[in-house]
């Protein structure tokens, strides 16, 4: 396994360690081999830290202020302690201060796990500084979880799900295959999930949850007005909707195939049995709810 560094870091620790794992259901035995790097960057004011990994998982969480913390955990497992050592050397990973920017990369190698018969991965953990960081992540194969930070968030990943809390700031966030959870969320949030329901709880002055397959539930707290227009669609499933009886906006909801329930008290407007348009309040930005073959349900948080 390779690492580069510039001057910036301060300390790297290295340790390697040996599983052995009974497989369920199976008389053989499978090998599991680890080792662990750690690297300190000085961030500045603003930290600013683009991720790319090719299989595993990306966490991160609120640090000290003006400090890039970067923790690989590179695992590989085999049929053998051969077989494991060779797919644990074969993962390549990387960690730069350039200019302003900390890049951080987990690559698995290429053929090694299938011509092993293994497979290897990276967890790839990541304190940056709570206030206005600028976080871009995205990973081939594997989950992603942000936890108490602010700023411009950008997170992708082809085939896992995202969790994110008290995360604050403008969010944008998508899945190919997974769900996508957040709570204690205030800002602007984009999220997509072409496969997967979406969970989303707290304060927001943009919103739009898309997903082409799942659920959607959103529970807003704590708010009177928004900026701008939300969208919430789901081309199959059921879309429930809790908003604060305080908030001011217009609202039209739509089931193509499903019942609209309508539990807001102060809304004024028009009600069929598969939609619902009208008024919140004095009005305002316009709310759109959407599902081709589901019910929504709307309610007061």
């Amino acid at each position: 396994m390779s690492l580069s560094i510039h001057d910036s870091m301060i300390r790297v620790v290295l340790t390697c360690s040996v599983l052995s794992v009974s497989a369920i259901g199976c008389r053989h035995e499978r090998v599991e081999r680890s080792s662990t790097e750690e690297l300190r960057f000085d961030a500045g004011e603003r930290a600013v830290v683009e991720v790319r990994v090719d299989d595993g998982r990306v966490e991160i969480i609120g640090g000290e202020p003006g400090v890039v913390e970067v923790v690989f955990t590179n695992r590989a497992r085999a049929a053998d302690s051969a077989g494991a050592r060779a797919l644990l050397e074969n993962i390549r990973t990387d960690a730069v201060r350039d200019g302003d920017v900390v890049r951080v990369r987990a690559r698995a190698g290429a053929g090694g796990a299938a011509t092993l018969g293994g497979s290897a991965w990276s967890e790839v953990a990541i304190r940056v500084p709570p206030e206005s960081s600028e976080i871009d992540i995205r990973i081939d194969d594997g989950r992603i979880e942000i936890q108490d930070v602010s700023g411009t968030i950008r997170a992708e990943t082809g085939d896992g799900r995202i969790r994110v809390s008290d995360v604050r700031g403008n969010v944008k966030l998508r899945t190919h295959d997974g769900s996508v959870t957040g709570t204690s969320l205030d800002g602007n949030f984009d999220v997509l999930t072409e496969d997967g329901r979406i969970r989303l709880d707290g304060s927001f002055s943009r919103l739009r949850a898309v997903t082409g397959d799942g659920s959607i539930r959103v529970t807003v707290r704590d708010l009177t007005v928004i900026s701008d227009e939300w969208s919430l669609r789901t081309s199959d499933g059921s879309i429930e909707l809790s908003l604060p009886d305080s908030l001011a906006a217009n609202l039209e909801a739509t089931s193509g195939d499903g019942r609209v329930t309508n539990n807001l008290s102060r809304f004024e407007g028009s009600e069929r049995q598969n939609r619902v348009k009208g008024a919140l309040g004095p009005g305002g930005p316009r709310i759109l709810v959407t599902t081709m073959d589901g019910r929504i349900v709307l309610k007061e948080s």
